[in-house]
């Protein structure tokens, strides 16, 4: 049972092609600035915020001292499992700021083994994502007879796609089948990018499950979205721009397109991510929607928000992972080790940046 929850790791620990995580950061940066924030003082926002994550008196004199809290999150569906966690670090907001902006979040995740930019403008069949490698020749074939049902996350309309590249894989060479699996994988991908880029939610289209049933991921976002009424008088704003995308968008919020590639329980693994973040004066709100995911699980979104506090920065952030694998016989055990593996991966991300920002920095020599 672990075996199959083990996917439910969002971030995965592995180990990854070396630099990649650091490029990422770097492509991130390229083309976001977080405008005008500065470590302003405390203000009634903070206590707001902390009253809206319902962060009780206890937690936040353990905050003070420099504790991460844990925060209770209520799950949305039978499928989902959520955890929220908090901090204050004793630096300005505003290095907390260009750690978010920067994408440090998903930078300083060594899960990550490949990644790309999803173009904003690109024809129609074009390619999106990896190709598969001569090492993963199973998947790729797998992926060729595929059918409705968890192994792969496909739309009805994609699996019959894939049906009609299936008889020249099977008149063609080993490697050219994979070859082939890649291409019609990697455009399926550019079909769901440019989809959701154009239609936002109610562009997603549904995984075909057995029996004639359907997940569809764009359910859990929408529920997800409501997190964003943790930020109090910046919720509902950023409510409406996640519920509406590509309409209703704030001006001051970037948005940035990701295919990634990871291992998830022993296979390669393709999600599509959308980042967006909204920064302003002190505060700053960093959001990771994974709308497409290749298996394992059916979407994930992660919420993170910063704002000044008089002790430094709090940070919290909410993290939600809709899965199958915790439904049926044995759904409360499943759910009680998938919901602590996501807690340990939440906890992970905030120690790094916890970690990156109070890393020693080398003092400047003075001239005799």
């Amino acid at each position: 049972m672990s075996g199959r929850l083990a996917g439910l790791r969002v971030p995965m620990r592995r180990s990854i092609r070396a630099g990649a995580a650091g490029l990422l950061g770097l492509s991130l940066l390229t083309d976001l600035v977080a405008p005008g924030i500065t470590p302003a003082a405390e203000t009634p926002v903070v206590n707001e915020v902390q009253d809206l994550l319902q962060i009780s008196a206890e937690q936040r004199r353990r905050l003070v001292r420099g504790e991460v809290v844990s925060y209770s999150v209520t799950e949305n569906s039978e499928r989902e499992l959520a955890v929220g966690f908090a901090m204050i670090v004793p630096v300005p907001m505003s290095e907390i700021a260009d750690y978010l902006a920067s994408g440090q979040l998903i930078a300083q995740d060594d899960s990550i083994s490949d990644f790309g930019a999803v173009p904003d403008e690109a024809p129609t069949g074009n390619l999106v994502g990896p190709r598969f490698s001569r090492g993963e020749r199973e998947e790729a074939e797998g992926l060729l007879v595929v059918s409705a049902g968890t192994r792969f996350n496909l739309s009805l309309a994609e699996i019959e796609a894939l049906r009609t590249v299936r008889g020249s894989a099977d008149s063609s060479a080993k490697t050219a089948a994979v070859e082939i699996a890649s291409d019609a994988y990697r455009r399926l991908l550019h079909q769901r990018a440019q989809a959701y880029r154009q239609g936002g939610l109610a562009a997603i289209a549904p995984y075909a499950r057995t029996g004639g049933a359907v997940t569809d991921p764009a359910v859990d976002l929408r529920l997800a979205a409501a997190d964003a009424e943790r930020l109090a008088r910046l919720g509902p704003e950023l409510h409406e721009a996640l519920l509406r995308y590509p309409a209703a968008q704030p001006p001051q919020m970037v948005n940035h397109f990701y295919w990634i590639k990871r291992r998830v329980q022993r296979r390669p693994h393709v999600s599509l991510l959308h980042r967006m973040v909204v920064a302003g004066s002190g505060s700053i709100v960093h959001v990771e929607r994974y709308f497409y995911v290749g298996h394992s699980f059916n979407a994930n979104e992660i919420l993170t928000g910063a704002f000044a506090h008089r002790d430094g920065t709090l940070v919290f952030s909410i993290n939600r992972v809709s899965t199958d694998e915790v439904l049926g016989v044995g759904n409360q055990l499943k759910r009680t080790i998938g919901r602590t593996q996501v807690r340990d991966e939440t906890r992970a991300r905030l120690d790094r940046l916890q970690a990156f920002v109070m890393r020693p920095r080398p003092t400047q020599s003075q001239s005799p």
